[in-house]
């Protein structure tokens, strides 16, 4: 399975002994190994948007097969990067969270993300484009780390994931595949075509069902999930008129539905006690298996690809030209809260659609002078319409938030938050290569954009928003007089930003021998800036009124201006020197880069009340090491073998969020502090924490994977296929306050595949086990919003599976 996967991960603390045990009786045929005839294959990658081989592009990539995705039975890119060492893609509190080194975007639907995708030269810059399949009818997924400015523009500040499709072919082919799990009630059904429709225009065509039951249960609603049904399908036409002439054409629609998202408490304080009104916010301590909510979770995606490639030889260079278009609508149904009860529940509805257009003219290739140029254009358009359907925090338990509540009686038609965000970008790019001599070329490029976002941003405000204090409500505060709803509302239509960017790379790259290839570069990377999309705040504006009647008195005084909503562009200056060697006469490669990352304005989203709030940090650093092998034992036997140590640290974050022990009980948990550096004394006081010098999410100090894989051949015509993997993260954090009752505990994920394959026939019959020695794992931990009651929530990752897989192909 892995023969065409190029980075993995070696464990880095001993394998426990089931795991010993079940790759021990893979590796029985290693001994007496020779390495005159094994050769590893050779993987063609286009991180330079040129056909090259992985060991002679100067960069680090980190490659996998569509056909080691398809042996795998991998459905999301979530699970692809469990083999890929300092990537992490995983499904977070509400959107995707998409990190290589450290360096991802958080949660806030006004993010770009910092890690770019792009399918078949198509940008998909958000992070509910990533949170669908991205794995059906795969060429291969090359992971690109380290800002990618020049060639792929900007919010790529941390690296690319370029997906690229399998295109039709001139020969009629196909290809039946089933994949069935009793335990989760896990099926799925993927169909292929493609062939030659007349001369000089083929097809391709691919369709994939998915449906799980899921391992999770909702105990208040008697509900089983995450219930996952999933349809998706490409079409693709190439056509021909002449040799030099290529045109693609090429559609997908997408339809993804979960409900009952996998979220668990596993730790508080309060469990099964009642608050005030007789409400029992947590009435269990889960495991992974077991959760509380009193609404089902849900989230329905449906997507739309459009994208027309031309490829056209110009003799002195190829021209380019990429158009598409692609859009999603999401609607959601979400348990804000994380318990129970009805504290605040929400439903949201978001579309989004983009238009944009690509030209490049790419050098033949091996001239003194290689070459590339081209420009860039985007429209893109995000509309977010939000409802609070329920509002009662009283009924979280303690608070460390004001007791907001709605009055039933009092509330309107209206209760609408509004985020439409217009943007629009366009770019220039150019990179040259000088060929010195045959083993020694130096490369230049440079990037200049500009990008304006308009934006409108209100929450109307609710007459029947007040907050409890004793056994009253007030709809104003007592004093002041300001009147509750306007402190959660205001009106900022008509905001607009500007911004331009210069990005360069440099690149310096020697064929020391012609088994040895060592690089150096120097590069920079710019990610937009933007507008909080979950500012809650009021506006310029709050009223006074009775605090008994929210009667207004005609009186105002100053709120806040739209500059509360406004973060900054984030800029990254990045170094890194690497090596790829081909080792034993072809039988093994080893590829090694360290690097070095300097940030400056990270963007970072943190959980503060109900809501991800978004702004600056200071100054962060990723440095560190990656080591990726390949090992071609014997004709049969390969081993794959990677290790990743990162240091990610902020070097100046003084204004990052308390924790909510912080806040609650300053005395025993010191750290929150006043402006002056002193730390606050009472709940009542504000404050923040000094993270500089404390590590980044998502950013394990040791990652590592080892994989390995022996052919067993039976006879002519039939063969054995059997692989293992292991795969190992170190602890990290998901939080931002990096509250240590977040930290995720290292995990060492283990899987297992063993085929029995017809060479002839074109049929496959395989057992693939996930997570064999059933490690528990969340892909997201934070506080419980709004209760100081020493609450936890996680997000939890699929238990052990074992899935038959079934494969026709002709």
């Amino acid at each position: 399975m892995f023969r065409n996967m190029q980075h993995t991960r070696w464990a880095v603390k001993p394998i426990t002994s089931p795991c010993l045990s079940a790759l021990s009786l893979l590796l029985l045929p290693v001994s007496g190994l020779t390495f005159a005839q094994a050769q590893v294959e050779e993987v063609v990658v286009t991180a330079q948007l040129r056909a090259e081989s992985l060991q002679d592009v100067p960069i680090s990539v980190s490659t996998m097969s569509g056909e080691a995705i398809d042996n795998y039975a991998i459905s999301t890119l979530q699970e692809l990067t469990t083999y890929i060492p300092n990537v992490n893609i995983n499904q977070g509190a509400d959107t995707p969270n998409l990190f290589i080194r450290g360096i991802g975007s958080g949660t806030n639907e006004g993010f770009e993300q910092s890690v770019g995708m792009f399918v078949d030269g198509v940008y998909a810059g958000r992070a509910l484009q990533s949170s669908v399949s991205a794995t059906t009818d795969l060429a291969r997924v090359e992971i690109l780390k380290g800002p990618q400015s020049i060639l792929f523009g900007k919010n790529t500040i941390a690296g690319a994931v370029s997906i690229t499709t399998v295109k039709p072919t001139d020969e009629f082919e196909g290809v039946a595949e089933g994949l069935w799990d009793p335990e989760l009630d896990e099926q799925q059904y993927t169909v292929i075509l493609s062939g030659p429709i007349t001369g000089s225009v083929a097809g391709r065509m691919a369709v994939r069902h998915e449906r799980s039951d899921g391992w999770w249960e909702n105990v208040t609603l008697d509900e089983k999930g995450p219930n996952d049904e999933e349809w998706f399908a490409r079409g693709t036409l190439r056509w021909e008129p002449s040799d030099r002439l290529e045109i693609l054409a090429k559609y997908e629609y997408g339809d993804f539905s979960r409900k009952g998202g996998p979220s668990v408490i596993y730790q508080s304080d309060i469990v099964g006690q009642e608050t005030l009104d007789g409400a029992v916010p947590i009435p269990i301590l889960s495991d992974r298996a077991r959760g509380a909510g009193d609404v089902i979770t849900s989230s329905d995606i449906r997507t739309d690809l459009a994208a027309l490639t031309v490829n056209w030889d110009l003799d002195f260079a190829t021209l380019t030209s990429i158009s598409a278009y692609s859009a999603y609508d999401r609607d959601r149904v979400q348990n804000t809260d994380s318990v129970a009860v009805a504290s605040i529940n929400r439903t949201s509805k978001e579309t989004f659609d983009q238009f944009s257009q690509e030209v490049r003219l790419v050098s033949p290739g091996g001239d003194t002078i290689d070459w590339i140029a081209g420009a860039y254009y985007q429209t893109a358009d995000l509309d977010r319409n939000e409802e609070i359907t329920d509002l009662d925090f009283s009924l979280s338990g303690p608070l460390s938030v004001p007791s907001l509540v709605f009055v039933e009686e009092r509330r309107g038609d209206n209760n609408d938050r509004i985020f439409d965000q217009q943007a629009d970008s366009w770019s220039v790019f150019a990179q040259g290569t000088w060929n010195v001599v045959e083993t020694l070329s130096f490369t230049a490029g440079l990037r200049y954009n500009e990008e304006t976002k308009d934006v409108d941003k209100v929450i109307l405000p609710n007459p029947a928003l007040g907050f409890r204090a004793g056994g009253a409500t007030l709809f104003a505060i007592p004093g002041s007089g300001t009147l509750v709803s306007d402190l959660r509302s205001h009106d900022f239509p008509g905001l607009s930003r500007d911004e331009d960017s210069l990005n360069y790379s440099i690149n310096t790259q020697w064929f020391a021998t012609a088994d040895a290839m060592l690089y150096a570069s120097v590069s920079t990377g710019t990610k937009g800036g933007g507008f909080d999309a979950a500012y809650t705040g009021p506006g310029e504006m709050i009223r006074l009124g009775d605090p008994f009647t929210g009667e207004p008195t005609g009186e105002v005084i100053p709120g806040n201006d739209p500059s509360v909503l406004e973060f900054e562009d984030e800029k990254v200056l990045a170094y890194e020197i690497g090596a790829k060697m081909t080792l034993l006469d072809g039988a093994a490669e080893m590829n090694l880069a360290l690097f070095r990352m300097e940030y400056e304005n990270l963007q970072v989203s943190s959980l503060i009340g109900d809501v991800f709030r978004v702004g600056n940090a200071g100054e962060a650093t990723s440095q560190g090491v990656e080591l990726d092998t390949r090992l071609a034992a014997t004709e049969q036997l390969s081993i794959g073998l990677s290790i990743a140590y990162l240091d990610a640290t902020y070097d100046d974050f003084s204004g990052a969020t308390c924790t909510v022990p912080q806040s609650a009980d300053p005395a025993n948990n010191p750290g929150c502090l006043r402006e002056d550096g002193t730390n606050i004394e009472s709940s009542a006081e504000t404050g923040g924490q000094d993270l500089s010098g404390d590590t980044l999410t998502y950013a394990p100090k040791w990652s590592a994977s080892f994989n390995v894989q022996y052919v067993w051949l039976l006879t002519e015509s039939m063969e054995l296929v059997t692989a293992a993997d292991v795969n190992y993260n170190d602890s990290f954090y998901s939080a931002l306050d990096l509250d240590s009752n977040t930290e995720h505990d290292s995990s060492t994920l283990v899987n297992a595949r063993i085929a029995l394959g017809s060479i002839e026939d074109g049929w496959t019959l395989a057992l693939i086990g996930k997570n064999l020695t059933d490690e528990k794992t969340y892909a997201w931990r934070n506080d419980v919003p709004l209760t100081n009651s020493n609450s936890y929530f996680g997000t939890t990752e699929p238990p052990r599976s074992v899935a038959l897989q079934m494969r026709y192909a002709f």
